[in-house]
């Protein structure tokens, strides 16, 4: 299962990249003004990120894919610890928070950020930050499930337009 969900991941990855490969990257220009505003934005999307407890989120993440390697290989029970190590090591909070603050400040302006701050700090917005991880889980579900339904389907398509693109050769 987690094999074909890796493969599943892996082709749709390689046909993303694909859609993007001829685009290119656009500078900003950096003036004092935007270096005030992306501090600005950043420090919002920091508390943000606070407020909607990522820290905890980014460590039961860890947990689960750490439980999802021992359960594709048993064996590997006996060195959890540090497979549980490598994973906080490099996908940990403290590895990706500010990689992640960055892209909320990226998409949200300050404003934006301190609406969502002043909505996660109310009692529905705590709620909502309770409940995330279990709709997120959910939602993964669905959609895992709808795909292996289809993947058959996507498996045969891929196979006949790469056929398509070897007779055009």
């Amino acid at each position: 299962m987690i094999q074909t969900t890796s493969k599943t991941l892996l082709i749709a990855t390689i046909l993303i990249l694909g859609l993007h490969a001829n685009e290119k990257p656009t500078l900003m220009k950096v003036t004092p003004t935007t270096t005030i505003a992306a501090h600005q934005a950043n420090s919002e999307a920091l508390t943000l990120l606070a407020t909607m407890n990522m820290k905890n989120s980014y460590e039961g993440m860890i947990k689960r894919i750490t439980q999802m390697q021992i359960q594709a290989r048993p064996e590997l029970k006996a060195i959890e610890p540090a497979i549980e190590a490598f994973f906080t090591k490099y996908m940990g909070w403290e590895a990706q928070r500010g990689d992640i603050a960055a892209l909320y400040a990226k998409n949200y302006t300050t404003a934006e950020l301190q609406a969502l701050n002043k909505f996660y700090q109310t009692p529905l917005g705590q709620k909502t930050v309770q409940i995330m991880p279990q709709l997120a889980a959910a939602s993964a579900k669905i959609g895992q499930s709808k795909m292996m339904k289809h993947m058959p389907e996507m498996k045969a398509m891929i196979e006949s337009e790469l056929k398509k693109i070897d007779v055009k050769k």
